[in-house]
């Protein structure tokens, strides 16, 4: 083999969308990519759990938005193009390091770090732009996507490269125009694939969901769960001396982080979303608020286990109920976005209808002034419904499997 043609194996243009692997694995190297998200996110939770008010609240779901969308679009850009070769890991780990670069400027982004945290996050998409616009050189029946992509991640750039030189609280402003324009760009792109319907065989191409990214965002809610498990762990370490009650307070709020996972990943991970491009970008869009919610309840977890044996916050406890809410209603949402099976049906309609109510029910607890511990007992006992559910849902699946291997009929699933 000569040294051009290994080169052409280590070094390969972009995958073509019409040949993408949809029965394939998540690799070593995705998962590499989110584990430096983790500490983007840490950062953005603790600023949030250090001061609980309007301002830092609007900040953290600004710094939110801007995280899950880098990280939906390297995950996407994978998901659609990447190859198994060292132009993919090259372009990966530039893209790690501007997110690493985000994570250090992140904790003041909406102050004295406003400016390198634009820079950094310029950087990223100037990465992503660059990969966008290699997809159309290479592939001409994705290229009527690839421009207006590439398009608009320029101008979302320059934007943010252009806002260090305006004062703040304009740099901000000129930070949403950007975020909102990228935002909105799938919306011009349908709308292109109602005119010509060459385009729409490629939207169809791209919302086409796959395990490989079903799996993709359940780890990234895993990676955001750990933020409950992490808030945990600093509300003990904030305390000099430890007793049974901060023993049992840091308890409760590690069984709220497990009844949010128990109740995600039984009744919506592992399912494919249903075909259409509005039901998988609504499945891919309502993870948004579902992981923000978790990371905002794990800064207020580790306030609650700081407060322990004192008065409550109101700021606390709101931020708390109002974050289980959010999780509890996109999950409920989510139940729509996804593919059920017939006999399934009725376990997973009763679900998001038990769901929807203990969301209003957790929002509800806002209301009253509950200590920690009655907060946090309140919380986990609204929990158990839906985990309920969850557990049934894949109680049955279990069954159904079962009985499918040993070809039994479905009198052992009616015991269910």
């Amino acid at each position: 083999m000569s040294l051009k043609e290994s080169l052409r194996i280590l070094w390969q243009p972009p995958g073509k969308l019409s040949e993408r692997d949809k029965d394939r694995s998540v690799t070593f190297l995705e998962l590499f990519y989110d584990l430096v998200y983790v500490v983007l996110i840490s950062e953005i939770a603790h600023t949030l759990s250090k001061q609980i008010d309007p301002a830092h609240i609007g900040g953290f779901v600004f710094l939110f938005v801007v995280v899950w969308w880098a990280w939906f679009n390297g995950s996407t850009y994978h998901e659609l193009h990447g190859t198994n070769d060292v132009r993919t890991r090259v372009f990966t780990f530039l893209q790690m390091f501007t997110v690493l670069a985000m994570a250090v400027f992140a904790h003041n982004a909406m102050g004295e770090g406003s400016i390198g945290f634009a820079l950094s996050y310029a950087a990223f998409q100037l990465v992503l732009n660059f990969l966008w616009w290699r997809t159309g050189v290479y592939d001409p029946d994705h290229r009527p996507l690839s421009r207006p992509y590439t398009c608009v991640f320029l101008i979302s750039s320059l934007l943010f490269i252009a806002s260090i030189w305006v004062a703040i609280p304009w740099r901000f402003g000129m930070w949403v125009v950007a975020i909102v324009t990228v935002l909105v760009l799938p919306l011009f792109v349908m709308n292109m694939g109602r005119k010509h319907p060459h385009v729409q065989a490629q939207i169809d191409l791209v919302m086409e969901g796959s395990p490989a990214l079903v799996e993709r965002f359940g780890l990234f809610t895993i990676i955001v769960l750990g933020e409950v498990i992490v808030g945990v762990v600093q509300g003990i370490a904030g305390h000099h001396e430890l007793n049974w009650t901060i023993g049992i307070t840091a308890a409760l709020g590690m069984l709220i982080a497990i009844g949010l996972w128990w109740v995600y990943f039984d009744v919506v991970s592992h399912r494919l979303p249903k075909r259409g491009t509005l039901y998988t970008s609504s499945w891919m869009y309502l993870h948004l608020p579902l992981t923000m919610g978790i990371a905002a309840a794990g800064a207020a977890i580790l306030n609650m286990v700081e407060h322990t044996g004192s008065d409550l916050p109101g700021e606390i406890r709101w931020l708390l109920v109002s974050s289980v809410f959010i999780v509890f209603l996109s999950i409920s949402f989510l139940i729509h976005t996804i593919i059920i099976e017939e006999t399934r049906s009725v376990i997973f309609q009763n679900a998001k209808k038990i769901i929807l109510v203990s969301a209003v029910l957790v929002l509800m607890l806002g209301l009253f002034q509950l200590d920690t511990l009655l907060l946090l007992i309140a919380l986990c006992l609204l929990m158990l419904a839906p985990v309920y559910y969850g557990l049934k849902a894949w109680a049955r699946i279990r069954l159904q499997e079962k009985n499918a291997s040993q070809g039994n009929t479905g009198f052992e699933e009616e015991q269910v």
